[in-house]
């Protein structure tokens, strides 16, 4: 019997493990075809754009993929807030479906079974629809990263419209016009006969693994294994009560809300691990500080069609389930119209696991050789930060009812109309006798001749959170109103004719100190209720590293922070792909033209830095070193840790002589 027992242990195990093992093969970065030599014909190479503009920041491919499913070096994917690094979204792509002599093919977005005909360009000012735009072109007629797949022989030309300003800031619209060109015969890559379609159908394939911090594995506890999605065709007294974490709390969501063209995503709590903060309850990845580190929904809605595909149907898989052939997709998927309600329930709850959304819509019944079809849906991501839940979902169908009437208006709502334009916002230290005494932020004065203008919020923020935030607080009075009865106005004129001012003195040399001005506008009624719209605080945000000005003598040169000690507020504790770095001492009160050669106490050599080194890089760094400073990451010219002890250094400078010093490492 206890044989039997552990070899029955052993077996389950060992199924375990193969599982997992190809789960993660299902969850490999994709192949890039920027390595290959591309296909005869008119395939190019992979390419990609960023929408940096809003407070959602994010990828758009020439190949089908929504975000970057990297595994290392990711870049913006649904990063919410933009900046951060927290992404939202691990890959969406679409499927097409449609019947080709009694049997039904799918060209899936996620298996690489488009291939771009063009690069991604990027079209902003006079001619673009939103502040943002994209144009590229990709098709299915040959994959040449895809196999065993039936090409149905369609085009797709893709827009994506992106806006800075707050009423449409956090969701992103991508525009697709599918054309029917026909298949390829002689294998030249082109498309050469063509080819009726019958019941053609368009799926959003959706795995968002909310959410990912930069410092967070692939795979982390918190990334992908806790996540739920949900159709919003599902009444909201169905499922709320099966997540206490939202039930019973008071909300405006109405039944007229409810509909099948939206899908959601959200984390949940897994119920194996605790949160950050040690409470058994990780829903939304309270950080150790208790902060919500994944509060948003992330969603996407279709919003218009040309034929119309009405919604069709909603379901779920998951990493150990996904479909792997086109007759499974069909079968478990895309067939089973007017099923929207897919929650898997165990033990009387839902069951958290790494899930993918599927939402399909059509079919069309005839999709004939040459005719086209426009499709246009919202990726976006609404958030409460503090809330999270219930509030969140509130803030994701607010802003998709401002992209849905952005279509129904075929974008005709004047950006300019609505916004001011955004400050431009300038930074400069202030010396007194070589000494930093203050940083001098200043602005342009533009945004007080719009006609709705009604103010200006001042923000500041030291460093970021423990998930990639910025940390604003109001610099100053805060907020500046232009209205009647305000004492706060006007913000104080600056040097310049045209621009006002405010001078920081609360800072420390050394840290980094994130600045920006928001103009904010009236409450604003029409054309749809907005509220007061704000620019974005992102698009004229300024960094500075506050540093004495370059130096003309020695007698004042330091390393800071000496001792130094690994828990200094100067270091990085969350190291990542895009902040890479990890200590930092620096050398303070330098000439330009200063090196600094690093010694143990017994007189071994072990780095030489420069003036105007820094240690900070990564694609979240903004700033550059300040040449009156040079940082040491602690690794030697060996690649090795710097170990703790006393150390000697000494400062060379060709125009001012020579100086030593001491400095002490504790670990």
């Amino acid at each position: 019997m206890r044989y039997f027992y552990y070899t029955t242990i052993l077996l389950i195990t060992i199924f375990l493990a193969a599982t997992s093992i190809a789960a993660d093969a299902q969850k490999a970065p994709a192949l890039s075809k920027a390595h290959l030599i591309p296909a005869e014909g008119p395939v190019v190479e992979d390419n990609w754009k960023f929408h940096k503009i809003g407070t959602l920041w994010t990828r758009v491919t020439n190949f089908g993929f929504m975000g970057d499913d990297a595994y290392e070096g990711r870049t913006p994917s649904c990063d919410w807030p933009g900046g951060s690094g927290n992404s939202y979204l691990y890959r969406g792509t679409i499927w097409l479906t449609a019947n080709i002599d009694g049997t039904y093919y799918t060209t899936m977005g996620d298996d690489h079974e488009f291939a771009p005909l063009d690069s991604v360009s990027m079209i902003t000012g006079e001619g673009a629809v939103s502040d943002q735009d994209t144009w590229t072109r990709f098709y299915d007629v040959t994959a040449p990263l895809a196999t065993e797949h039936t090409p149905l022989g369609l085009e797709i030309t893709q827009k994506t419209y992106a806006w800075g300003a707050s009423y449409a800031d956090d969701f992103v619209i991508y525009e697709w016009t599918i054309k029917n060109i026909g298949i390829d015969t002689d294998e030249d890559g082109v498309a050469d006969t063509p080819r009726d379609l019958t019941d053609f159908f368009l799926t959003f394939r959706f795995d968002a693994d909310v959410s990912k911090l930069p410092n967070w594995g692939a795979e982390y506890r918190f990334t992908n294994e806790d996540d739920h999605v949900l159709s919003n065709a599902t009444p909201w007294e169905e499922w709320l009560p099966l997540f206490p974490q939202m039930d019973n709390r008071e909300h405006s969501l109405t039944p007229e809300q409810c509909d099948s063209t939206l899908m959601f995503m959200w984390d949940g709590d897994n119920p194996h691990y605790p949160a950050d903060n040690e409470q058994e309850d990780d829903f939304g990845n309270p950080g150790p500080d208790g902060t919500l580190n994944s509060p948003g929904f992330i969603g996407i809605k279709f919003l218009k069609s040309e034929p119309y595909l009405p919604p069709s149907s909603f379901h779920q898989c998951n990493i150990y389930n996904d479909p792997g052939t086109d007759k499974e997709a069909y079968d478990r998927m895309i067939s089973k119209i007017g099923e929207f309600v897919d929650l898997p329930i165990s033990s009387g709850v839902p069951f958290p696991y790494d899930y993918r959304g599927i939402l399909t819509f059509g079919p069309l019944e005839d999709f004939a050789a040459g005719d086209s079809l426009i499709f246009t849906a919202a990726l976006g991501v609404g958030c409460d930060p503090d809330s999270g839940g219930i509030r969140s979902l509130e803030e994701l169908l607010k802003i998709m009812d401002v992209a849905q009437f952005l279509v129904d208006n075929n974008y005709e709502v004047s950006t300019e109309a609505l916004a001011p334009p955004t400050p431009d916002v300038t930074l400069e230290p202030v010396f007194e006798n070589g000494i930093t005494t203050g940083i001098k932020v200043i602005w342009d004065d533009a945004a007080t001749y719009h006609d709705k203008f009604a103010g200006y919020r001042v923000w500041k923020s030291v460093g970021t959170t423990a998930a990639g935030n910025f940390a604003w607080e109001p610099l100053g009075l805060g907020t500046y109103a232009d209205t009647t009865g305000s004492t706060s106005w006007p913000p104080p004129v600056g040097d310049e004719t045209g621009s006002f001012q405010l001078i920081d003195t609360d800072f420390i040399n050394g840290l980094d100190y994130y600045y920006s001005v928001q103009a904010f506008t009236e409450t604003i009624t029409y054309p749809i209720p907005l509220g007061s719209v704000e620019t974005n605080v992102l698009n004229s945000l300024e960094y500075i590293s506050p540093a004495n000005a370059v130096a003309s003598a020695l007698n004042n040169v330091k390393a800071v922070p000496n001792p130094y000690v690994g828990s200094h507020r100067w270091n990085n504790p969350l190291p990542s792909d895009t902040n890479p770095w990890e200590h930092r001492l620096q050398f303070i009160n330098l000439p330009a033209d200063a090196t600094i050669k690093i010694f143990t106490i017994d007189g071994d050599y072990v780095d030489e830095i420069h003036a105007g080194q820094t240690v900070r890089k990564g694609a979240s760094f903004m700033g550059e070193g300040n040449n009156s400073v040079a940082e040491w990451d602690l690794i030697t010219r060996n690649d090795q840790e710097a170990a703790p002890g006393l150390y000697l250094y000494v400062v060379e400078s060709p125009s001012h002589g020579q100086t030593t010093g001491k400095f002490v490492i504790v670990r």
